[in-house]
């Protein structure tokens, strides 16, 4: 097979476009054939990422956020950057650190925010360490990046330029992506996201609802209180639901979350990641009744292609641990196999949409409240 590559980037201030070509040479070397296109100065027009069997995307970045410009390229290239064989993201980062690989971890977090924004999952993620170039900076940019530097211990003379870049970490980076290295660091799969499990089971989706909280609590201790919460630790989703039901009381009386999602036919989901917990769901919503299709297994649910049903796809991540508190985000995404079902979930979208918000903010509340009652029932049993 033909080994070509598309290099995209976007430059701040120059050090990601001497990356980006680095890489190139890099591949080069090894027998690719290279394209590297600047998405902000192509004048040509921008190669097709799906003419290549790799493809880079490359960023710096800024405040804690990327250039709009390569947000817009993931965004709408998603679809087909699912279906290339090898695809990485790399960063441009001061906070990029070559100390414990906690503490790379932690530096990726920019990274791990913008691929779940954009719900994308490349294969390799890297962050490299910029530069300073403290002489070409305006007089903001230059205070900004001296208080960057001095919160990050780099250095702060700003009358001189600093190239902070490991050249041989990016070309130990271009073997791995080349030779496919099973142990990389570099390997997505070794970096915690919160739409992996979303993107590898449902990568199409018409409707995306996202919310977090946090809760002062440890991973461990967020899994526990979503698995023992209480429906009476989300009454506006109770009454939510009631109200939906159209006042109707169910024949079931559950009394946790989980039990009632199971009796309503949402199939729970291992997932790969430790930090996490899923659950899917198959009906025609729209009616009184919900039309639920039970499935049995998850190769089921990932199969199921009725065009008269809607797939619906919810987590729970809480892999997000810092200074005692832990971030819990949901997501849900829903998926009409068809156009008849897609226009009719679209017109029951459009009633229901602020509800079904509404139910995750409570649910997510209810984990809070599931957790100070753990907490409270502890103490009690402590004293």
């Amino acid at each position: 097979m033909e080994k070509n590559i598309g290099i995209y980037y976007v430059s701040k201030h120059g050090q990601t476009d001497k990356i980006a070509h680095f890489l190139g040479e890099c591949f080069a070397g090894r027998g690719w054939e290279v394209y590297v296109t600047n998405l902000r100065n192509h004048e040509a027009g921008t190669p097709d990422v799906s003419n290549f069997s790799a493809v880079l995307i490359g960023a710096p970045m800024y405040m804690q956020h990327y250039p709009r410009a390569v947000r817009e390229f993931v965004s709408r290239n998603r679809r087909e950057l699912m279906a290339i064989p090898s695809t990485g993201f790399f960063s441009t980062c001061l906070t990029a650190t070559r100390g414990t690989r906690e503490a790379y971890l932690e530096s990726l977090e920019p990274v791990r925010n913008f691929l779940d924004e954009v719900a994308w999952t490349p294969d390799w993620i890297v962050s490299f360490p910029g530069a300073l170039n403290y002489r070409e900076y305006d007089p903001l940019t230059r205070w900004v990046m001296k208080r960057v530097a001095q919160k990050e211990g780099g250095p702060t003379d700003t009358s001189k330029d600093y190239e902070l870049t490991r050249w041989e970490e990016v070309s130990r980076f271009a073997q791995d992506f080349d030779e496919d290295t099973l142990q990389s660091p570099y390997r997505a799969e070794t970096i915690s996201l919160a739409t992996r499990t979303l993107n590898e089971l449902m990568p199409e989706l018409e409707q995306r609802l996202v919310q977090e909280i946090t809760i002062p609590a440890s991973p461990e201790e967020v899994r526990s209180a979503i698995e023992s919460m209480e429906l009476a630790d989300m009454p506006l989703a109770d009454l939510l639901a009631w109200i939906r039901n159209l006042g109707r009381a169910s024949e079931e009386h559950p009394v946790t979350f989980q039990q009632a999602a199971t009796t309503f036919g949402a199939l729970p989901i291992v997932s790969k990641q430790p930090h996490e917990i899923a659950g899917g769901l198959v009906g025609q919503f729209w009616k009184r009744n919900y039309g639920i299709r039970m499935m049995r297994n998850l190769e089921e649910f990932k199969a199921f292609d009725d065009p008269a049903f809607t797939k619906t796809l919810t987590n729970f991540w809480f892999d997000d641990y810092h200074d005692g508190k832990t971030l819990v985000r949901t997501e849900t995404r829903i998926h009409s196999l068809g156009p008849k079902s897609r226009r009719r979930f679209h017109g029951y979208w459009s009633i229901v949409s602020v509800g079904v918000r509404l139910y995750m903010g409570s649910a997510l509340r209810g984990i809070a409240r599931s957790v100070f009652r753990r907490h409270r029932e502890h103490h009690v049993l402590a004293a």
